[in-house]
């Protein structure tokens, strides 16, 4: 889906121009993203990449986008968003099983781990918005 200029300004003010998953201030790079995923189809004619279609068509939809700094947007992919937030909890598994760098720092006090539940902005900004 194509949003207009008007579309992309009301949607990166969805929730105060921030990512609507980590909540960084969004620049002038960020991506609307598909809430749940489209899965857009692609092949190769020619030796370049040519869409064909999507999965899921019914969410290619302005009700189905959230404002998204690259990093995220990147990270969470084509994944559900209860996939992507499990997903999120486990790097701490992932950096302490595979990066000495984190693992040093952990010995010296630089990173405290938490149990904290993984929230999205947006449900905190919603939830905020409401009480």
């Amino acid at each position: 889906m194509n949003l207009t200029k008007a579309q992309r300004a009301e949607l990166k003010q969805l929730y105060g121009g921030h990512c609507s998953y980590c909540g960084e201030s969004l620049g002038e790079k960020w991506d609307a993203d598909h809430y749940f995923s489209i899965r857009r189809n692609w092949i190769r004619v020619n030796g370049k990449q040519v869409f064909t279609d999507c999965e899921n068509p019914e969410n290619d939809c302005i009700e189905n986008m959230k404002p998204s700094c690259k990093p995220c947007n990147l990270d969470k992919g084509s994944l559900h968003p209860e996939d992507w937030r499990e997903m999120i909890v486990n790097k701490i598994v992932c950096l302490n099983r595979d990066s000495a760098t984190y693992q040093k720092a952990k010995r010296f006090g630089l990173v405290v781990e938490t149990n904290i539940e993984v929230v999205f902005y947006f449900e905190k900004y919603n939830e905020e918005r409401t009480a």
